[in-house]
């Protein structure tokens, strides 16, 4: 037992649902990843209160085939929830020289390469490397997990192999679910403001203003009153939306639940995911494979915005990242866990989490 308190621990010989996965362990958290599919991260557990804080798809989903599909939406359709990495688009459709993307890209579509890096008393960490079909580059992800931490480290590098510079989008596409999120949680982000772009025809579930740009978190809704994005609706919501926030003073955010005297926390570089999407299909997004079954928060950093028109829309407000050949671009990420209620006033660089007074 004292062992087990000091050290964590680590193996790549897990299946989840059939797929390959790794576990990363140590007496405060427990992390699944999916190596067999997109390096996803299935599980992110506090064990102090023993909640996954990642939301979990109600439809069925599986493994994608060994070749990329090409039918539109299959993206969704192989989703099961939880935290995926995206390259190189993020939304879509994206159009490229000799091929395209239906949905955020490719490589939550692709089998990972998993290595144990490091295996002792101070830390454990994962290595996942892909290199993608229809795109140049060659993209590794490594995963610390420290002793005696809640805290999960994160480095991503992402290489361009190719001849030419190429245009990209790079997101986190991190999804909570209950218990966490609900009425009785509240979101921080050191946001100034945000936007709504024009909903698609059909979404009759959107409580904000189409086309409407705000103050952080004090959004417009449809019904002429203010929408308080920091506090979460009922969980009876049938609501689909999505907003922008921009003008990040720092790359954070922080969800916490006085009622379960729980936190998550997520801190990234805020000058390369210049954008946090929200994802908000709390019981309204009626489309398949969804049919209003989730209630879900997606807290997503990513490059560019928005989601739609891509890439002209990105190209026309400056967010389009371009790699030229043979440069590769690294970025770090920290998330964790912590116990209080309190609202977070910072979360560091080193993932510090400051309280409000």
């Amino acid at each position: 037992m004292d062992d087990w308190n000091k050290r964590p621990r680590i193996s790549t010989a897990y299946q989840y649902q059939g797929i390959d996965a790794s576990i990363l362990e140590n007496r405060h958290l427990r992390i699944m990843v999916l190596q067999g599919k997109g390096g996803d991260i299935v599980e992110f557990r506090d064990k102090r209160t023993d909640i996954d804080v990642l939301w979990h798809a109600d439809h069925d989903w599986s493994a994608p085939p060994n070749e990329l599909p090409s039918i539109e939406g299959s993206w969704n359709e192989y989703y099961p929830g939880g935290w995926q990495l995206n390259l190189p688009g993020a939304g879509g459709p994206f159009e490229f020289p000799g091929g395209r993307y239906e949905h955020h890209g490719e490589t939550a579509l692709l089998q990972w390469d998993a290595t144990i890096l490091q295996d002792d008393e101070d830390a454990v960490t994962l290595e996942l490397t892909t290199s993608l079909r229809r795109y140049p580059f060659t993209v590794t992800r490594e995963l610390t997990l420290p002793a005696g931490e809640a805290v999960l480290d994160i480095e991503e590098s992402i290489t361009n192999e190719g001849d030419v510079p190429v245009e990209y989008a790079h997101q986190q596409h991190l999804t909570l679910g209950r218990p966490l999120i609900g009425p009785d949680a509240h979101l921080d982000i050191p946001a100034e403001g945000g936007y709504v772009e024009e909903y698609d025809p059909g979404n009759e579930n959107h409580r904000l203003e189409s086309e409407a740009s705000f103050e952080w978190p004090a959004a417009p809704g449809v019904d002429g009153e203010s929408v308080d994005l920091s506090q979460f609706p009922p969980i009876d919501a049938e609501i689909n939306d999505m907003a922008y926030l921009h003008d990040l003073d720092e790359g954070w955010y922080a969800v916490t639940n006085p009622e379960l005297d729980l936190g998550f926390g997520l801190q990234w570089p805020a000058e390369h995911f210049e954008s946090l999407w929200y994802w908000q299909p709390y019981g309204g997004l009626e489309a398949s494979p969804f049919w209003g079954r989730n209630y879900t928060a997606g807290l997503e950093p990513t490059t560019t915005h928005p989601a739609h028109s891509y890439p002209d829309a990105q190209r026309e407000n400056g967010s389009m990242r371009s790699l030229d050949p043979g440069e590769t671009v690294t970025v770090s990420l920290v998330a964790q866990t912590f116990d209080g209620g309190e609202r977070v006033s910072r979360i560091g660089p080193d993932g510090t989490v400051e309280r409000d007074a």
